[in-house]
């Protein structure tokens, strides 16, 4: 279990009932262009099931359907999609598109482009706590929320994805270690081996966040560190106050490791944190071998217009986070027992 920014403060008593999610657009779709871009809202339905029933009403097969990438199938999700102008007769059909009663298409507008990974800012999310209201709930909810605003959301990576009791991320390791999974593991059927090493580097990841976090290094620049600026350039710090600075402002982002093949070890101090995790870990040069891509990923994230309202027993908090941010790491700060 990761640990918590807000373990000092006491959590909400309520229990998370709902989280629906809609993509915040970075610009407007112009009017007009060859592609159609379609906005749906899915009710506990994957985004490949949304791009299959997008596809199923026009007729044509799902590659012609583009989306910003996968997004949770629990709940309520608006999202959007596109498929190119001249790959169908006409857009009639996509207003009708459904998926068992779980998929509505809400608009069909036009757009130069097709929808990607970058036409999406940011996830504005809406998390309803039944009983959250319940003894002060609304000012408990309010301090996690400005503490987590002035000091950042920790960017763990849910351990859903890690399997049960972090099952494919144990399994990782083995198969990163160059060994046979046990025969209880195959007998189940085929082990995704991609997705095991995945979550085995999600895991090594979290791991590095739990120790920056528990040592109060959550924001704290140290020299060696790779960092992010708000334009996306990377850079490493040399000037810790200066650089300091600017992630005080949120105007720069540190970023830690998820280890693979193109994973670049720090200098200075964070590279002798970071050395100290690769011990800890084991992470031979075979293993980071075997663990394809490798990246960095910011350590926190600041939420974004931030709202808590009862809503007579219940509470509900709106807000709105980075695309890769796990919205059930903020909830768990939020109604996790301390």
């Amino acid at each position: 279990m990761t640990p918590l920014a807000c373990a000092a403060l006491p959590p909400i008593t309520g229990t998370l009932r709902e989280a629906a999610g809609e993509e915040v657009l970075a610009k407007q779709p112009a009017g007009t262009g060859g592609h159609w871009w379609i906005r749906v809202r899915k009710d506990g339905l994957g985004t490949q099931q949304a791009r299959e029933a997008l596809a199923r009403a026009v007729q044509r097969d799902a590659d012609i359907v583009s989306d910003a990438g996968n997004r949770d199938r629990r709940g309520s999700f608006i999202q959007w999609f596109s498929i190119p102008a001249d790959a169908i007769d006409h857009p009639g059909p996509l207003r009708r598109a459904g998926a068992h009663n779980k998929m509505k298409v809400l608009e069909i507008t036009s757009s130069h482009k097709p929808f990607t990974v970058a036409a999406v800012e940011r996830i504005r999310w809406r998390l309803r706590f039944k009983d959250g209201a319940a003894d002060n709930g609304y000012l408990k909810a309010k301090n996690i929320l400005d503490h987590l605003r002035h000091h950042g959301l920790p960017n763990f990576i849910s351990e859903d994805r890690m399997g049960v009791d972090g099952s494919w991320a144990r399994w990782g390791r083995m198969i990163a270690e160059g060994q046979r999974l046990p025969e209880a593991v195959l007998s189940r059927g085929r082990v995704d081996a991609g997705r095991c090493l995945r979550a085995y580097q999600e895991h090594a990841f979290n791991l590095y966040l739990a120790k920056r976090l528990t040592d109060g290094q959550l924001g704290t620049v140290l020299l060696g560190d790779t960092l992010r600026s708000r334009t996306g350039v990377e850079f490493v710090a040399e000037d810790v106050e200066a650089v300091q600075k600017r992630v005080d402002t949120w105007e720069a982002a540190i970023l830690g490791p998820v280890p693979g093949t193109d994973y670049l070890p720090a200098s200075g101090d964070a590279g002798l944190r970071e050395q100290a995790w690769i011990e800890a870990e084991k992470l031979t040069s075979s293993i980071l071998d075997r663990l394809k891509g490798g990246e960095r990923r910011a350590l926190r994230n600041q939420p974004a217009k931030v709202q808590a309202d009862p809503e007579g027993a219940d509470l509900v908090v709106s807000c709105e986070l980075p695309t890769d941010v796990h919205v059930n790491v903020l909830a768990e700060e939020l109604s996790r027992p301390r």
